[in-house]
């Protein structure tokens, strides 16, 4: 191991232990709080979900030291289980933000454990801000240095997220350099998460493990545990065990603070990311000209290799199943205009309009969009009955913040979660988050 590498996680928690809320750029401030509430509007919407009434029920039963709540269940419960729980809550109705190059969703393991941390330890708005942005950092620049060979068969939200809820956790109770690299050392061993659990509950209760586990390595360091130095980049270490990559040149940089979290993407589906790049040129295709559905003889998505191999069948067995796959989410675009959670309910599932639309749309592997990836490219053809051909392909996904839409997301996500006073309560408090003293005026609305 050189010396590059053996400094590495030592710069990463130097990073992390030393960033302050003046660190940071109004335009980073600005958006943090877009990411906080996209994905409370995110776990609203999941609670009425079968895997987080199955999640909350355990940890409730389960009891323990009254310390953060879980989100909407009237209960308090230990830090860790209520990270774990409002964390899978978060993700899995598969509308939470996402980065194209880490191939992960910073959101999920950030968010909810700055927001368990804070309610525990009484954390003003400012110091969530920074937590959250430190954890993004990390998942984003770390996620980039193993990807895209990681993303072969690892859950990167899961793996990196582990680090990530580490680094929120870590700065928002003030570890200094020495028990924030310790942290991470814990956390680096506890990182887990395979994509075999993709369109099963499994999924987010990954993102779920991350966050329990990135508090609980943050505890155990507290106690005085002992971990490794350099988990990260050491010879028996994160990066050489699940990546034949090793850019970590970002994450040598992380203490420029130059700042990667906005370059996270909003997600406007409701869909797997590997369904967006189709679904922007479907959606393109729609506003330029009207397609009959009844004429559509057959739809051809050209797209990279991950996306075939996740998306390319029709499956509508469950919302999580369709969720991952591209004939459906297609077949929905082209029918209803949208691709929101209304369009993974039971009746659209069986809709037999979906079915007999998603038969005609084949989805196939361009070598061109594989060598391509992490970039997002895909070519849709829709062949109509009269023999006309329409063609729209994109390079990379529509990621641009439409702050404006993201304010209408949540609270199309948060009603009926909670009532439209609420939800729109709840969107006040987040976006003055720097200005509050503590979280308990939000956590009352959460509780």
């Amino acid at each position: 191991m050189n010396n590059r590498q053996a400094d590495l996680q030592a710069g990463v928690a130097e990073f992390i232990s030393e960033l302050k809320f003046t660190d940071l750029p109004a335009e980073i401030v600005a958006d943090t709080k877009y990411r906080i509430l996209d994905w409370i509007g995110c776990a609203l919407a999941g609670i009425r979900t079968q895997p987080s009434r199955i999640a909350a029920a355990m940890a409730g039963a389960n009891g323990g030291k009254e310390q953060a709540s879980i989100l909407r269940a009237g209960i308090k419960v230990p830090l860790a289980q209520a990270a774990w729980v409002n964390a899978l809550t978060g993700h899995v109705v598969e509308f939470d933000d996402g980065h194209r190059q880490a191939i992960a969703h910073p959101g999920s393991v950030t968010v909810p454990v700055a927001l368990a941390v804070a309610e525990g330890f009484s954390k003003s708005g400012k110091e969530i801000i920074t937590a959250i942005v430190a954890g993004y950092e990390v998942l984003i620049r770390l996620g980039i240095a193993v990807n895209p060979s990681h993303y072969k068969v690892w859950h990167t939200t899961a793996t990196c997220g582990t680090f990530a809820a580490a680094a929120v956790a870590a700065n928002l109770l003030n570890f200094d350099k020495n028990k924030t690299q310790t942290a991470l050392g814990i956390a680096g061993t506890m990182s887990a998460g395979l994509q075999e659990t993709f369109g099963t509950y499994a999924k987010p209760l990954n993102v779920g493990h991350a966050c329990q586990s990135g508090i609980q390595a943050v505890l155990l360091s507290d106690g005085g545990f002992t971990g490794p130095e350099d988990i990260i980049a050491g010879k028996k270490g994160f990066i050489v065990a699940t990546s034949s990559d090793q850019e970590i040149r970002y994450l040598e940089q992380i203490r420029n603070k130059e700042f990667m979290s906005n370059t996270a993407f909003y997600k406007m589906y409701s869909s797997c990311g590997h369904t967006h790049s189709p679904l922007d040129a479907i959606f393109s295709i729609m506003r330029e000209q009207e397609i009959s559905v009844e004429q559509i003889q057959a739809v051809e998505i050209a797209t990279y290799r991950i996306s075939v191999e996740l998306t390319a069948q029709l499956k509508n067995g469950s919302d999580d199943e369709a969720k991952f796959s591209l004939p459906y989410c297609i077949a929905c675009a082209l029918l209803f205009h949208k691709v929101t959670l209304d369009e993974f309910t039971a009746d659209i599932l069986i809709d037999p309009r979906v079915i007999e639309l998603a038969r005609k749309i084949q989805v196939f592997e361009d070598p061109a969009a594989t060598q391509a990836f992490p970039k997002r490219f895909a070519k849709v053809t829709i062949t109509m009955q009269d023999g006309r051909r329409i063609d729209k392909q994109v390079t990379a996904a529509n990621d641009i913040p439409q702050y404006d839409s993201l304010e209408q997301k949540f609270i199309s996500l948060a009603v009926p979660g909670v009532d439209q006073q609420t939800a729109q309560e709840i969107k006040q408090l987040v976006l003055k988050m720097d200005e509050l003293e503590d979280v308990s005026a939000l956590i009352k609305y959460l509780q």
